[in-house]
């Protein structure tokens, strides 16, 4: 591992960037917020030779910043050299193992500045292996002796649906009987009989001779009914779907933890637990 840069020995923090020029703008913001070069190192990977070739660009534009003073570790010097600044031990195995592949990993001792040189280091994208250190604490955290798991169980509520017949509408058709009256005009024939004097023209034959009777008809109109059927209305019947709302309630149970203490035990463990109960 090359190094370059800051002193050991305080309180420091650590980013990993991806490539060179991403490093080279966190150490510039850093420069520009008050750091002095005696606050700021740079780790990468490989011997001097290795170095030269892969980031000599980048360590020519070091050179002018920070000078010459420069050294390599060893894998295990290095991850000391780490947590001898006040980087934890995950951490130290994370950045030394990333390193292999190209990165760069800037370290920022700035004693009651630290925070501050946190934020510009995340602002600029560092990686700080704060995730890997976590869950690898956790693990050691729960590295007790004679454990026991207590699962604290709780009922939920799980609606289903299932579709019932509600009701039935039947549809049918019956007859109704009613009077209708309609008002139609006629027109008949009647015999009109008028007597008119000749006073005494002559007969032009014998008495008897001549019409004896005269048949005149007399005609009306009469009015038949016929009924035909004919389609008054059209009803169309289907269904459709209608979406509603409707509210359902029940009680639930769940279990939770409680703590009974007899004897002398030490109750810093038990207090945490009911506090985080207190909280959930």
């Amino acid at each position: 591992m090359a190094l370059s840069g800051n002193k050991s020995g305080r309180d420091c923090v650590a980013g990993l960037y991806r490539d060179e020029s991403t490093a080279e703008a966190a150490i510039s913001e850093l420069k520009d917020n008050g750091f002095g070069n005696e606050d700021i190192g740079i780790a990468t990977a490989g011997d001097g030779q290795a170095r030269t070739e892969g980031h000599s660009g980048f360590w020519n534009k070091l050179a002018s910043t920070f000078g010459k003073h420069e050294h390599a570790e060893t894998s295990s010097d290095f991850e000391g050299t780490l947590q001898h600044s006040g980087i934890s031990a995950d951490q130290a195995r994370y950045f030394n193992s990333s390193l292999d592949h190209g990165k760069v990993l800037v370290t920022v001792c700035g004693g009651e500045r630290s925070s501050t040189a946190r934020q510009i280091l995340q602002r600029t994208g560092a990686d700080m292996g704060s995730s890997t250190a976590v869950s690898s604490g956790a693990g050691q955290n729960r590295n007790f002796e004679g454990e026991r798991n207590i699962q604290l169980v709780g009922e939920i509520l799980r609606v289903h649906k299932e579709r019932v017949q509600r009701g039935e509408v039947r549809l049918r058709k019956e007859v109704v009987t009613e009077n209708q009256n309609v008002e139609v005009p006629v027109s008949r024939e009647e015999l009109v009989i008028e007597r008119v004097p000749v006073q005494g023209r002559e007969a032009s034959g014998s008495i008897g001779s001549g019409e004896k009777e005269i048949r005149f008809p007399l005609s009306e109109e009469q009015v038949r009914v016929e009924k035909k059927p004919v389609i008054n209305e059209e009803v169309r019947v289907g269904k459709r779907q209608v979406q509603d709302t409707k509210r359902v309630s029940d009680t639930v149970r769940h279990e939770e933890l409680r703590t009974e203490r007899e004897g002398d035990v030490n109750d810093e463990g038990l207090e945490d637990l009911d506090k985080r109960r207190r909280s959930a």
